[in-house]
């Protein structure tokens, strides 16, 4: 009789242990509707919230204001130099990050055990496209991702086939910063401008960004200026710019939004359209007065 209750007891402590297993096994099992991400990039940050992983996102850094909630997150400081200890204190499952040759900090995350996803920052529209197809791969989002891309690219080719049927391709300088910070071939901004229908004065210059001079600018005699930072009127203030033929007709572009053409995410196209459609707006403009 003793050795039956020893027995029992025995069993019951075996299934007790084995139902505690099940249900520790359950509580460390990924649930991906629970993650934690944190974002070191706007563009990441951009393409998370696209992607519907904005719920999850615990922390970005100051300068991802877009979309609105994005500003309600937890600040970690700049994309360059962001609060170590405060990353690591609120326990992310992933850390999205771009490549950014100045920065250590995606070694010291990894060396502290953090899961680190970090994602090439594109130079290019096809890499905008890798971009966000690696997000979705570390989100588990493929199907999300490869949406995003397709509808990126279906609008994209809407606007080239409009460019196509532009009576003219002006061309363009493109001031992203002052003092006369501009964009060279090796730029998705670059690229963007010129699928519009626009032809980018410095797409001789093999590289991302430059800072040209004025005499250079005033030489190459754009016919049009977009700028992300400088209100239109003050380049009619700037001394021997009166000679450019983009300030004499009063072709100066500065209310498409900068953290569209800058971005190298799905926002991209958004500011692609705003740019062919004040292009339009323009020589449609010009046309009306030269028939007058």
């Amino acid at each position: 009789m003793r050795k039956f209750v020893v027995g029992c007891l025995i069993l019951l402590l075996v299934l007790l242990g084995y139902q505690q297993y099940r249900l520790s096994r359950a509580v460390k099992a990924p649930d991906k509707g629970s993650q934690r991400f944190i974002s070191l990039s706007p563009t990441l940050t951009e393409i998370l919230f696209e992607l519907g992983a904005g719920r999850d996102l615990v922390a970005v850094t100051t300068y991802c204001v877009y979309p609105e909630e994005a500003k309600a997150k937890e600040k970690i400081g700049d994309f360059v130099n962001p609060n170590f200890e405060k990353i690591v204190g609120l326990k992310p499952d992933v850390v999205f990050a771009e490549t950014w040759s100045s920065s250590k900090i995606v070694s010291r995350l990894r060396g502290s055990g953090l899961n680190v996803r970090e994602v090439k920052s594109p130079r290019s529209v096809e890499e905008i496209y890798q971009a966000i197809l690696q997000v979705g791969e570390g989100l588990g989002k493929q199907s999300q991702a490869n949406t995003t891309v397709e509808g990126m690219k279906r609008r994209i080719q809407a606007i080239r086939a409009r460019a196509d049927q532009m009576k003219s391709h002006p061309s363009i300088y493109i001031e992203i910063d002052l003092p006369s910070w501009t964009v060279g071939r090796a730029s998705y901004t670059s690229e963007a401008v010129e699928m519009c229908g626009a032809r980018n004065i410095f797409s001789d210059v093999d590289k991302p960004a430059l800072q040209a001079s004025k005499e250079t600018i005033i030489e190459r005699n754009p016919e049009l200026i977009l700028t992300f930072d400088s209100n239109p009127e003050e380049f009619r203030l700037r001394p021997g710019w009166q000679k450019i033929s983009a300030i004499q007709k009063g072709w100066v572009i500065g209310d498409v939004g900068r953290n569209m053409l800058s971005h190298g995410n799905h926002r991209l196209v958004d500011g692609m359209e705003q740019l062919q459609s004040r292009l339009l707006q323009l020589q449609t403009q010009d046309g009306a007065v030269r028939d007058n």
